[in-house]
């Protein structure tokens, strides 16, 4: 079972069952799996610590199973931290409801195929094309014909924040129909991000403020018009990678707007800020041409 697409009652369960420090991330989360609790009989949440040598996830997120079991109740919840830890070579060391009438070979078989088409989704996203448009070409669709646009904006910020449409509030949809092409994080390959990274004195801990940080970098050299950043209220990692980009962007000259989000944004306010920012990248560009 798929939980359904983000609404304004599933982010309001979540925040009702998170504790009140929670981004608005493990809000929607938990409220996702609140959405489940009734249709299935495991709810299996993985435990993300660490994806790279030496660095780390959000520290929310390595809690994200404790929290979960707390919100659920009485409902049985799965942790999956890794494949050596879930014994896939081992049938008899599965948890039961993962080998209940299916053989690790089969198991096996089935990460194989995902983790294929992990990778084919990666490389679409980095032609250029949107979560939503890589997944319609990876079922089989056809992805729209785009419209190729001479100016670019960037948009940066955590992937949860930057695709899921009632966190973001119709972000991208809104920049587009002024005319821009939006250069995202996932455009951009590991490497071309871990080499905008050697820039720092001392390495980043976190994976995800990595990207963010290396994205914002090779935004600058797409020489965008200017950079949003989508930020996640009470994000700690954020906090400090937000005062960073603000000191780069300031001393580069480029326009930077960070809207941060939580269970109070309104589409009217955000909508405000960002039609005020592209207003200024209007007026700064002809004083350019002046």
């Amino acid at each position: 079972m798929v939980s359904g697409p983000t609404g304004k009652e599933l982010v309001n369960a979540g925040v009702k069952a998170a504790v009140d420090e929670a981004c608005l991330p493990v809000k929607v989360f938990i409220g996702h799996c609140l959405a489940l609790r009734t249709q299935c009989d495991y709810l299996l949440v993985p435990r993300l610590v660490s994806i790279n040598k030496k660095d780390y996830i959000c520290p929310k997120f390595m809690g994200l199973p404790e929290m979960t079991k707390q919100a659920v109740g009485k409902q049985p919840v799965l942790i999956w931290k890794s494949e050596k830890n879930c014994g896939l070579g081992s049938p008899q060391a599965l948890p039961l409801a993962l080998r209940q009438g299916f053989s690790a070979r089969r198991i096996k078989k089935g990460l194989q195929k995902a983790e294929a088409a992990f990778r084919t989704y990666h490389r679409l996203l980095q032609q250029g094309l949107f979560p939503e448009e890589a997944e319609n070409v990876l079922f089989g669709g056809t992805c729209r014909d785009r419209e190729e646009k001479k100016r670019l904006i960037g948009l940066i910020g955590h992937p949860y924040c930057l695709y899921d449409p009632s966190i973001n509030l119709g972000t991208i949809g809104l920049i587009q129909r002024y005319g821009f092409k939006v250069l995202a994080p996932e455009f951009f390959t590991p490497r071309q991000i871990e080499e905008e990274l050697q820039v720092l004195a001392k390495p980043l801990f976190w994976t995800l403020s990595q990207r963010i940080f290396g994205t914002f970098r090779l935004l600058c050299k797409q020489r965008v018009e200017g950079i949003i950043y989508l930020s996640a209220f009470a994000c700690g990692p954020e906090a400090l990678i937000g005062e960073l980009i603000k000191k780069e962007a300031k001393a580069i000259g480029l326009p930077l707007l960070q809207l941060d989000l939580d269970e109070h944004s309104g589409e009217a306010g955000l909508v405000t800020r960002i039609e005020a920012f592209i207003d200024l990248l209007q007026r700064k560009r002809r004083l350019s041409c002046v």
